[in-house]
């Protein structure tokens, strides 16, 4: 008799449990469209949607500007980096007169008095 008593308080317990539970998510539902049907809600939810997606400056066009930042800033860095090499390579050609030698022989076919200057054109 004992264990049948046990048997049903049981069985009585776990429909009581998941009664409750069902309420509380029914309730907790039915806060949710009440909270939804609230005309600020849908003003904000509008809002949203317009400044994330339909606006001129939206995400996606926000997301591809940064990333065009970053390669404009690459570009900096790199010209930067040419521009101190290039004035390295012009003092050097202002002041060294070894390197001055060089370029005049080299890029214009210069030469001493008394020298001669073959020019041998390889095909390829």
């Amino acid at each position: 008799m004992l264990l049948l008593q046990v048997e049903i308080f049981n069985c009585v317990e776990s429909k009581i449990s998941t009664s409750l539970i069902s309420n509380s998510f029914i309730m907790t539902f039915k806060e949710i469209l009440r909270k939804l049907n609230n005309r600020y809600m849908w003003a904000t939810l509008a809002f949203l949607v317009v400044i994330l997606f339909i606006d001129q400056f939206n995400l996606f066009e926000q997301l591809h500007l940064r990333h065009s930042l970053n390669d404009q800033k690459q570009q900096i860095e790199y010209y930067e980096g040419e521009i101190a090499k290039d004035k390295a390579y012009l003092d050097a050609l202002k002041n060294d007169t070894a390197t001055m030698e060089k370029v005049a022989r080299e890029q214009y076919l210069m030469k001493r008095d008394n020298e001669v200057v073959y020019l041998i054109e390889t095909q390829e």
